[in-house]
């Protein structure tokens, strides 16, 4: 069907029971932003005036209707072209602009998009401008790295550019094993030929002949080419190999090299939870989705209507870093729950952990991916309170002393930088957990307390050997910081007398600079760590009253 559709009013009756589940008003900003249209459209949408099919298309599914048919007026599916003419003096200028290709129909919906204007601006830049031939987009499970693929293709196809074609094959399945090669490359021949190009004179296992029947059909044309969840094909279990392609993905590797290597005007991108190693890094380029931005998080929350002050909605972005996926989790436990009525501020209250049984499913994920030596280091260095004191590699190395450093450094750390679960910051040369896998990998360390209190006492002995300033030049608390993380492990691992010592060192200090102790004065000043609050009585128990100083 070409030309114009409008709404029955059957069909919008669902569209208005379907827009309440993102929480959207009937010209929301963000269904716009969604469906790549204007206000205008979308009040037209409503009035049950024709609108260009492709926005049409565009505005169900950014509500979760796939089944865009079921919304036309069907008297209209006869007359398109004459609704076509009359319909267009009425369209925005901004409207009048032809595709130049038709948009996938696998393409995933785009739901509750938020900003992300950096990061397609630099997408579009590497597309549009650049010698580039092939993207990744990685980061943790539900950092909205499907939407941000989705939301590129969306807006290319918009605009004036030079692509003719576009495919989008996800390689995520319910199995958890990779869809077999055949049926991903018979789908990319067929729909980026338009059906020209069949496989039936090619047997099955000959990957060769078809993989240079695809390169022939996007050097003839420019086309737009996704694979969604390539991290499925990837190794798990070893440090050395993280971000490599497992040996039963090889024709998916030799694909990916023949469209990266190959020379064309053809733009090839990929998704994955992993960074991927093997492709050419002088045609790739790699971008890192990590949470949203404070703005972005507070007006993702916002399209679930609870009851909040600004400045609960900001705290709860920042708790999470404005990962996408937890954020909306959260918000619908709250939403739904009968214990909190949709009101932030009762889910705030006493609660020191970040980690639910919804975002534990995900991340769980991620942990089975995982050697036991990089869960070992994971875990251990879990126990720095990084948001508080930079963690630099030998704060790691402290952690890993049956490890060389050679291994430690080449192997590990990179395996976990790889799998987005270390991240380096240049400017401050230190490493940091996302909130999340931090929460997540002291849970695992916790279950052993032995190798808790070890992890804790190595961090002890870290902290105590960091060099200081001499004692008569000691004005803030920033000079005396590492004593203080110091006194917190030593505590942690059950070590009394040695946290004793060091507050006997520094007390007079804190005191004539104005900081208060309570009633467990073991616990001052540290109280940022979200577990302190669920040890103090154990530790009391274990460590008893404090000697008087």
């Amino acid at each position: 069907m070409a030309g114009l559709l409008r709404a029955s009013e059957e069909g919008l009756k669902i569209v208005n029971l379907a827009r309440r589940n993102p929480g959207w008003n009937k010209a929301d900003e963000l269904w716009c932003q969604a469906a790549l249209t204007s206000k205008a459209t979308l009040k037209r949408f409503w009035a049950k005036k024709p609108i260009r099919r492709e926005t049409f298309i565009d505005i169900c599914k950014a509500v979760g209707i796939n089944n865009w048919e079921d919304i036309i007026e069907r008297k209209d599916i006869q007359q398109t072209e004459p609704l076509l003419a009359a319909a267009i003096a009425d369209l925005p200028v901004v409207c009048e602009k032809n595709t130049g290709f038709p948009l996938p129909e696998n393409l995933p919906p785009v739901r509750n998009w938020v900003n992300r204007t950096k990061q397609l601006e630099t997408l579009k830049t590497y597309i549009l401008n650049s010698t580039i031939t092939g993207l990744s987009i990685v980061g943790l499970p539900g950092t909205g790295k499907t939407t941000l693929a989705s939301q590129i293709i969306r807006q290319l196809h918009t605009e004036n550019t030079p692509f003719l074609a576009a495919a989008w094959q996800t390689l995520q399945t319910g199995t958890h094993q990779p869809p077999p090669f055949n049926r991903i490359i018979n789908s990319l021949l067929f729909s980026l030929s338009n059906g020209e190009v069949t496989t039936s004179d090619i047997p099955d296992n000959d990957y060769y002949q078809k993989t240079e029947k695809l390169i022939k059909i996007i050097q003839k044309k420019p086309c737009l080419i996704v694979f969604d969840s390539v991290e499925i094909l990837l190794k798990t279990g070893h440090p050395q190999t993280a971000g490599y392609f497992s040996q039963t993905s090889t024709e998916y590797a030799w694909l990916f090299k023949q469209l990266l290597e190959t020379e064309h005007q053809s733009k090839i991108l990929f998704t994955s939870q992993e960074s991927l190693a093997e492709l050419p890094p002088i045609v790739t380029r790699e971008i890192v989705l990590n949470g949203l931005e404070e703005e972005a998080g507070v007006k993702l929350l916002q399209t679930f209507n609870l009851t909040a002050t600004p400045e609960e909605l900001t705290q709860l972005t920042q708790r999470y870093q404005g990962h996408p996926k937890a954020l909306q989790l959260i918000a619908g436990l709250i939403r739904d729950d009968d214990e909190y009525h949709g009101n932030i501020a009762k889910f705030l209250q006493n609660r020191d952990w970040l980690l639910i049984q919804e975002i534990e499913n995900f991340l769980d994920q991620i942990i089975h991916r995982l050697s036991e030596i990089e869960l070992t280091c994971l875990s251990r260095i879990s126990v720095y309170q990084t948001s508080e004191y930079p963690l630099n590699y030998t704060g790691i190395i402290a952690q890993m002393p049956e490890i060389s450093r050679y291994e430690l450094k080449e192997n590990i750390l990179r395996a976990l930088k790889r799998r987005q679960l270390l991240y380096y910051y240049p400017k401050q040369e230190s490493y940091r957990l996302p909130p999340l896998i931090q929460e997540k990998a002291y849970q695992i360390l916790s279950q052993n307390p032995e190798n808790l209190r070890t992890a804790h006492r190595c961090a002890y002995h870290y902290f105590l050997n960091l060099p200081l300033k001499p004692e008569t030049e000691w004005q803030t608390i920033e000079d005396i910081k590492p004593l203080i993380h110091a006194h917190y492990h030593a505590y942690q691992a059950q070590n009394c007398q040695e946290a004793a010592q060091i507050i006997s060192r520094i007390y007079e200090y804190l005191s004539s600079w104005g900081y208060e102790f309570d009633q467990n004065w073991t616990y001052l000043l540290t109280k940022t760590p979200q577990r302190i609050a669920r040890d103090e009585q154990t530790q009391q128990m274990l460590c008893g009253t404090p000697p008087e100083l």
